[in-house]
């Protein structure tokens, strides 16, 4: 909500690395609660994109691989001058977040079947009043 009290759709940007993926020469794996959590926030008509500075084709690739393709709204690289701008981004640089606002996770770097960190940044957005 905005300072008025309505509703505000806000642009949020999804890192890939480490953040949405965790991948190496054998795998490629999402991270767990993505699709709902894209879910979630394009169902409250917020923005959901994802950058990468790995590219746009890269995220593309990457965002068609797991299936997230009707979820996400726009695929880029990581560069300040993105339009539309960042909102809030979901990283796992805790200088990106601190620059752009967000919230910051853990590095995904092992498949962790029970992990929540997408969710938490979800938790995030309803204390700031997003969702």
């Amino acid at each position: 909500m905005d300072e008025t009290g309505e509703f505000r759709a806000i642009n949020i940007f999804f890192d890939v690395d480490h953040t949405l993926v965790y991948s190496n020469q054998h795998a490629n794996m999402l991270r767990p609660g993505a699709h709902d959590v894209m879910q979630r926030l394009q169902e409250a008509g917020h923005g959901v994109y994802v950058w990468s500075a790995g590219g746009q084709d890269y995220v593309e690739r990457t965002v068609a691989m797991h299936g997230l393709g009707h979820l996400v709204d726009g695929c880029f690289d990581k560069d300040p001058r993105v339009q539309p701008k960042p909102d809030f981004i979901i990283d796992d640089d805790w200088y990106l977040v601190e620059k752009y606002g967000g919230h910051c996770v853990s590095q995904y770097k092992e498949v962790n079947a029970e992990d929540r960190e997408l969710h938490e940044a979800l938790e995030r957005l309803v204390e700031l009043g997003h969702l």
